[in-house]
Parts: C-alpha cells; sequence; structure tokens
C-alpha cells in the first residue's frame, strides 16, 4: 500500500541533548523514510523554526538550560497562524504531568524510553492530523476569499440597481417635467414667429424678440434632452463596425481638437468583430466622450481611443491626459443633472450615455488620477455573442 503523501518525506525536528537518544530516534525515523534534523537546545529550536518550519517538532522534556512547557508556549506563539504538532519526550509522565504539557501547547506526550512501533505510530497520527488541520486552513482561507469576491460582486450589483432606479425616477420626473413645459414653450415660440412676421425688420423690438427667441430655443433644446434621457428613442439595431463609427466621429470633431493642440491617436485591431447596436446612439455616446475629453485639456494634450475584443466584448476605451476627476466625483458622474462645468452643462450627457450603454446590454466605467488623466471604458457585446446574423436587424424595447 502507498503511503499518503504527507509521510513521505515529512520534515523533523527533533530537539534533545542527549546524543544517544538523538542518534536512535534519527536512525528509526530516517529508515522509515522522513528527514530528521537535530538541535541540542531551546534557542536552537527557535532559530530552526524561523529558517525553515518543520512539519513535526520531537521535543525532550530534559532539554539542558531550558524549561520544556515555557518553550512549547514559545514555539507554539512564534508558530502563528501555521500548526506544528509538537511530541514531548519525558521521564514517567502522570496525569498532571500529561496534563500540563497540554495546557502548554503539546499535542503528545510519549514516556521514555520509547518503543520504536509506537514512536512511529504517533509521529504518524501527528502528521495526519497537520495533514487535515492544513487542508482545513486552506479550505477556511479559499473560502473567505470567495466570500470576500462574492460580497465585492453583491456590492457592486446592488450600487449598479440603486443607480439604474434612481435613472428611471429621473427619467419618470424628466419626462414630466418635459411634457409639462413642452406644450406652453411651443406656444412661446409660435408667437414669437407670429409677431417678428408682422413687424418690421428695421425695429429695435425685432432684435430683442430675436434674443427672447434664441433663448426659448435654448430651453426648447434642454427640454429634448429631458426627453431623450428620459426614454431614448428607439432605433434599429444591426451589427455595426465601430471603427466606422469612429471615422465620422472624428470627421466631425478633428478640427476643434487640432484648433485646441489635441493630439488624437486610434488604434483598432484588424478584423475589428462588428456589435449589435444603433449607430447613430452610439455615436453619440462617442462624441459625447470625446468632447468631455477635449474639455478636460483646456491647454491641449493627448485623446487616445483603443478598441479591444475581450472574450465575447468589445471594450472601448477613450482616455484624456487631461487634469483627471477627483474620486468624490467619479462616484457621481452618471447621475442625471450632476455636472462640473457649472452653467456651461445640464449635467445630462453622460447620464444619457450611461443608459444608452446600459439598454446596448454593455456597461461603461470611468477611471481617473487626478492631475494624470481620465480613461473611460465601454464594454458592448459582440454581435455574434447574440446570436444575430450579419445584416439581420432588431430592436430592443
Amino acid at each position: 500500500m502507498t503511503r499518503p503523501l504527507y509521510f513521505l518525506f515529512a520534515n523533523i525536528l527533533l530537539a534533545t541533548g542527549e546524543e544517544s537518544l538523538a542518534r536512535e530516534l534519527r536512525v528509526v525515523l530516517q529508515n522509515a523514510g522522513y528527514t530528521v534534523r537535530v538541535v541540542k537546545n531551546g534557542a536552537g529550536l527557535l532559530e530552526a523554526l524561523r529558517l525553515s518550519p518543520p512539519q513535526l517538532v520531537l521535543l525532550d522534556a530534559a532539554l539542558p538550560d531550558t524549561e520544556s512547557m515555557a518553550l512549547v508556549r514559545e514555539f507554539k506563539a512564534e508558530a502563528e497562524p501555521r500548526f506544528i504538532p509538537v511530541i514531548i519526550l519525558a521521564e514517567h509522565t502522570d496525569d498532571a504531568d500529561f496534563a500540563q504539557a497540554i495546557n502548554a501547547g503539546a499535542d503528545e506526550v510519549l514516556d521514555k524510553p520509547i518503543s520504536n512501533t509506537e514512536l512511529l505510530v504517533r509521529v504518524r497520527s501527528m502528521l495526519r492530523l497537520k495533514a487535515i488541520t492544513d487542508e482545513l486552513h486552506m479550505l477556511n482561507a479559499t473560502l473567505e476569499e470567495k466570500v470576500i469576491e462574492r460580497t465585492a460582486a453583491l456590492e457592486q450589483a446592488h450600487a449598479a440597481l440603486r443607480h439604474n432606479e434612481k435613472l428611471s425616477a429621473m427619467g419618470r420626473l424628466a419626462a414630466s417635467v418635459a411634457h409639462e413645459i413642452n406644450n406652453p414653450l411651443s406656444g412661446i415660440l409660435s408667437y414669437i414667429y407670429l409677431i417678428k412676421y408682422e413687424l418690421p425688420a428695421e425695429l429695435r423690438l425685432s432684435e430683442d424678440l430675436s434674443l427672447i427667441e434664441r433663448q426659448v430655443n435654448a430651453i426648447a433644446d434642454l427640454v429634448k434632452q429631458l426627453q431623450h434621457f428620459s426614454k431614448p428613442p428607439q432605433q434599429a439595431r444591426r451589427p455595426v463596425d465601430l471603427n466606422k463609427i469612429w471615422e465620422d466621429v472624428l470627421a466631425l470633431s478633428r478640427k476643434d481638437l487640432e484648433h485646441r493642440k489635441i493630439r488624437f491617436a486610434y488604434t483598432s485591431p484588424p478584423d475589428l468583430p462588428p456589435v449589435l447596436a444603433s449607430a447613430d446612439q452610439l455615436g453619440e455616446v462617442f462624441m459625447n466622450l470625446v468632447l468631455n475629453a477635449r474639455d478636460a485639456m483646456p491647454e491641449g494634450g493627448t485623446l487616445t481611443v483603443q478598441l479591444l475584443p475581450e472574450d465575447d466584448w468589445l471594450a472601448v476605451q477613450v482616455r484624456d491626459t487631461g487634469m483627471g476627476i477627483p474620486p468624490e466625483v467619479q462616484e457621481r458622474l452618471f447621475e442625471p443633472f450632476f455636472t462640473t462645468k457649472g452653467e456651461q452643462g445640464t449635467g445630462l450627457g453622460l447620464a444619457i450615455c450611461y443608459r444608452i450603454v446600459q439598454e446596448h446590454a454593455g456597461d461603461i466605467a470611468v477611471e481617473s488620477v487626478p492631475g494624470e488623466g481620465t480613461t473611460f471604458t465601454v464594454r458592448l457585446p459582440l454581435a455574434q455573442a447574440m446570436d444575430v446574423p450579419e445584416g439581420a436587424t432588431s430592436h430592443v424595447h
């Protein structure tokens, strides 16, 4: 019968000042396949623990210049959290001596002289106990790690759920507000048009009406954004090439980026697989990210876009070398109406991006280090992962 691995090549430390006992036990244990080291005092025992921990200790209670029970306590304390069994070799122990040794931390006590058979049985028993204890520790550590991972995943899912619930509630509010504003707004614009039509163009009042008209149109644009946020328009989704979408985005933004001294770097692997999407909506998402990166680099910099296939996903990284975003701001970036641009921003751009990406069964995340730049990552499922053949269309409701 093959012995278990924890019986083979076990490293046993023998602490005794008796040379005859050391020779006798070493021969017995080595013949049984164990590796044996011998130390002659307590200092040697503790030094061996620090340099190369044994799997089992045989400790002679008559070790010179050492109180064996105190040595056991010190050894066990230094060995924590590892479990290293200690067998004490003693002369004629009684129940009180045995209890004292166990209370000190010893795992077994053997009376001298020791028979070879009893020694090997006890050694094997202690090594089996160590193997089981080590396995339990490993399982506990694995279980704790899995609990931590699962807890983190649940917290992340819960945070995403809370965010989606907040977006849904804000969407309903935005839809209601947009509806209430839209009707009187249409009436105001109609009357402005009629008044301008009836007034001579050279009157100063006509200029004032034009100013009012521009401001009302700005409100109308905000209402459209509210409507878009509350319920993005449903568009046909088909397998699309993200390279083509980025070509259009760059064509629209190139001049502005060059004027602001922003370099643009774009990398995409060959044979990029398509994603199932609305090209117009993803174009809106990517353009918004480009504009945010532009605003983050008022003195110029580098805007880098990378497309990275990841199994059944395609990651789009948009990285700038701007001022970065503080952690407390990162937590709120995708909240509707949250903006760091003051009166120049509505706080709906990234919230709309988040909603569009979510409705495409993807996700969007941000990483930023203040002073070093910001990276937005949009992950989208590949069309082939969603079992959509090339040329087919789909509507997501």
